[in-house]
């Protein structure tokens, strides 16, 4: 059985709450994504006597912080060398928890 390709979820540009692979005792983050990474499972390969490990796939985006909070609480809290909005950083589909909601203005007609 072959797995069929779903509609992404998520496109460039969005912003979304996502966990860290660490563990669920880091806070979530607000992250903006910027390019989608998808990388396939490759199989081991004959290396001298030994066969080398397989890689599985993974995917995920590239993806930069959005509020300043997120990225002073990660750097006092935790020692996670974030300085502001804009540091880059990755995350997996499995770690995006929801995309956030932003308001739109309306008009004053």
């Amino acid at each position: 059985m072959t797995k069929k390709k779903s509609k992404p979820r998520y496109k460039v540009g969005d912003i979304v709450l996502v966990k860290s692979p660490a563990g669920d005792c880091i806070p979530p983050v607000h992250v903006k994504l910027l390019k989608r990474v998808e990388v396939q499972p490759t199989k081991g390969k004959l290396v001298g006597l030994r066969m080398s490990m397989d890689w599985p796939g993974y995917s995920g985006w590239h993806a930069e912080l959005v509020n300043q909070a997120d990225a002073d609480m990660l750097r006092k809290d935790w020692g996670i060398p974030f300085k502001g909005p804009g540091d880059s950083t990755f995350v997996y589909d499995r770690c995006i928890i929801k995309k956030v909601k932003t308001k739109r203005k309306r008009d004053g007609t």
